[in-house]
């Protein structure tokens, strides 16, 4: 699957309370807000053969809400760079608790799934760990118009690296492509980043805790 997204940082999270109250972007309204916490924790190599080849693999456990229900599902997703820094090249699919502790035993020959399949492609024999763990706040919103659908994330983010004892806590936005052509995505995006002063940041998640808790030696930059 390819995915086209646009993100941004945000300063506080004042500016998801001035999007909720508005409840529009570039002009277009906003529906269906839902709440989707999310726990990551991403695999790599100790000399980061996976990021170094511009790929992640990563566990994620969601929660998604249903009413008065919830119901939570478990992913594994390979994701990699595309020349077009909007788009990713993406495979995520359900996995099960016994698939989870061999992802993060480091034993992906026993989890015979597509994503980490094409992980494995990249790491050469070497074997992967825990590197980095995400939890995200995330709440969504839908934006449809004739052009197209975004999905509208507000994410309060916190990273931390393998054993916790180092964490750091940062906001931001990210726009989704869910149909429609990517032109119509960098319009939105455009307009967003003007009217709520976000600043743009071609980086992941992955990426963004990389550099912000300093893990392999590499530095926060937008």
């Amino acid at each position: 699957m390819i995915e086209v997204e646009a993100k941004f940082q945000a300063k506080s999270p004042q500016v998801f309370d001035q999007i909720r109250s508005q409840k529009q972007v570039a002009g277009y309204t906003l529906s269906d807000q839902q709440s989707t916490p999310q726990q990551d924790t991403y695999l790599d190599t100790t000399t980061g053969l996976l990021t170094r080849n511009g790929a992640a693999l990563r566990i994620r456990k969601k929660t998604l809400a249903y009413g008065n229900t919830e119901e939570e599902t478990q992913l594994v997703t390979f994701k990699a760079q595309t020349e077009d820094i909007y788009t990713y090249t993406e495979l995520e699919m359900p996995i099960t608790d016994q698939q989870v502790q061999a992802l993060l035993s480091g034993n992906l020959e026993k989890v015979r799934v597509q994503a980490v399949e094409a992980a494995v492609k990249y790491l050469k024999g070497e074997k992967v760990f825990p590197i980095l763990h995400v939890e995200n706040c995330r709440e969504t919103w839908s934006l449809n118009a004739d052009a197209g659908c975004i999905e509208v994330c507000l994410d309060e983010v916190r990273y931390a690296n393998r054993d916790g004892t180092q964490s750091v806590q940062e906001y931001g936005v990210e726009l989704e492509l869910k149909a429609g052509e990517p032109a119509f995505l960098e319009q939105v995006a455009e307009a967003l980043s003007q009217q709520y002063d976000l600043i743009p940041t071609f980086q992941s998640k992955y990426e963004r805790g990389l550099r912000l808790l300093n893990v392999f030696g590499v530095k926060v930059q937008n």
